[in-house]
C-alpha cells in the first residue's frame, strides 16, 4: 500500500479530480420544447457553423440553438459577441439575415428586434420566460 502511495503525485490526483468534476457538469441536455435545457454551469457542446441564444431561469438555461446563414458578401464580417457572419448592410440573428432597418420577432418569442449597423441588434423590454421562448401554443 505504502509503494502505491508513493507513485500517486499530487498533479495526478488534482487532475483526475477535475475531469471527474468536469464528466460530471457535461452530463447533457434535455429537451424543452424548441430548446435545449441545461443545468447552470453545465458545459454545452461547441457549435461548429451555429450559434445559441439562452435564457437563464431557476438554476436552468434554456437554449434555442441555430445555425449560421451563409453570408453573401465577399467579405463577410463577424462581431465579437455573435458567432455567425454578416454582410455590410444586415445582421445575421438567429439563422436569419435581414437587412438594416428591418424589424422583426426576436428569439424570444415575445419581444421585438430590428436589424441595426454593424449587426447590431436592438430590442423592445417585455420581460420574457423560458415557456414563452420555448413552448409554442397553436392558435
Amino acid at each position: 500500500m505504502k509503494m502505491l502511495q508513493r507513485r500517486l503525485s499530487p498533479v495526478y490526483v488534482l487532475a483526475v479530480i477535475y475531469m471527474i468534476s468536469i464528466i460530471g457538469r457535461a452530463s447533457g441536455s434535455e429537451k424543452y420544447g424548441d430548446c435545449l435545457k441545461y443545468r447552470v454551469g453545465e458545459l454545452k457542446p461547441v457549435l461548429l457553423n451555429g450559434d445559441r441564444f439562452c435564457l437563464t431561469e431557476k438554476g436552468y438555461e434554456y437554449c434555442k440553438e441555430f445555425t449560421c446563414p451563409p453570408a453573401a458578401c465577399e467579405q463577410p464580417l463577424v462581431t465579437p459577441y455573435n458567432k455567425c457572419l454578416y454582410c455590410t448592410g444586415t445582421c445575421s440573428y438567429g439563422g436569419t439575415v435581414y437587412q438594416v432597418g428591418a424589424g422583426f420577432q426576436c428569439l424570444d418569442g415575445t419581444n421585438r428586434c430590428n436589424c441595426g449597423a454593424k449587426n447590431g441588434v436592438t430590442t423592445t423590454l417585455i420581460a420574457i420566460s423560458p415557456g414563452s421562448m420555448c413552448l409554442k401554443t397553436t392558435p
